[in-house]
């Protein structure tokens, strides 16, 4: 029946979960009048992501071997050749960009035609980011004259799907190994929020590339390892206790972190990240910085 639809010209429906995360960005946007052009963008984007073509994937890796690199502080995927169609993903980039463009996103439009000119080569810029140099989306962005943070968010939402199922698949090998560094051990992204889990709001942490979860000391900077109390402090809005900026004076950097009761689904994690951005504007205003 998907292919029937795809005949027609008509794409399937998303999958369940990404329309509860659309359903909740037309909440958010009908609450935050604000927010309601940062919420179309996510939500073209999301529709896009959730029926474009698979892009393939994968990653072989042997028990011990992966168990040994978690041990030594090395992401299950960083240095590994990952399996991708790089055609499907520049197809699927180049539907990201085009919709992101026709609900006037600033940029979206080049960023689509430089795809279609070949002039970026998203499978290369997916193995750099992975490989732990996110400055190469940066910098391939700056070289053309396309906004960097777009082409970023582009990319990640071209690879959520498929690096968030590949974070299943390979968290068996994550069990039983502890992992006490700020940046995910599944890709080596570095969070993109903290939650705090149940009655005793034990602190994890959530990936913004692959979603994985791992859990967090909460009197420890997740980006510089600082734990001297004195330098860690939380910013939030009155009325809002469950929902602040955790700061650190050692590194500059801070960290959102939400209460929840159950994980976070992994497409409602760039929701909240949206629905918390006056925590990011909070934060930004006293010097401290994103990772």
């Amino acid at each position: 029946m998907a292919g029937g639809a795809r005949l027609f010209g008509r794409r399937p429906p998303p999958p369940p979960e990404v329309q509860a995360a659309l359903a909740g960005l037309a909440r958010l946007a009908e609450e935050r009048p604000e927010l309601r052009e940062a919420a179309a963008v996510q939500g073209a984007l999301l529709r896009a992501a959730g029926a474009g073509p698979a892009v393939g994937l994968s990653v072989a890796l042997e028990p011990g071997y992966a168990r040994a690199k978690l041990a030594a502080g090395v992401p299950l995927l960083r240095g590994e050749p990952l399996e991708l169609d790089g055609r499907a993903l520049r197809r699927l980039a180049g539907e990201l960009a085009e919709a992101a463009a026709r609900v006037s996103a600033d940029g979206a439009g080049a960023i689509g035609a430089a795809l279609r000119r070949g002039e970026l080569d998203p499978a290369a810029l997916a193995r750099a980011t992975l490989a732990g140099e996110p400055a190469a989306v940066a910098g391939a962005a700056q070289e053309r004259g396309l906004p960097g943070d777009l082409l970023g968010t582009i990319l990640r939402f071209a690879l959520f799907g498929e690096l968030r199922a590949l974070a299943e698949r390979l968290a068996p090998l994550r069990e039983g190994v502890e992992w006490a560094e700020g940046y995910c051990p599944t890709c080596g992204g570095w969070p993109l929020l903290g939650e705090q889990r149940g009655l005793d709001l034990q602190r994890h942490l959530r990936c913004g590339l692959c979603a994985s979860a791992w859990p967090a000391d909460r009197l420890r900077c997740a980006f510089c390892g600082n734990r001297d109390h004195e330098r860690l402090a939380a910013l939030h809005v009155e009325g809002e206790e469950q929902r602040r900026a955790v700061t650190c004076d050692e590194c500059r950097g801070y960290l959102k972190v939400l209460n929840a009761l159950t994980p976070i689904p992994p497409y409602e994690l760039p929701v909240l990240d949206l629905a918390t951005l006056h925590l990011d504007m909070a934060a930004l205003e006293r010097g401290y910085a994103p990772a």
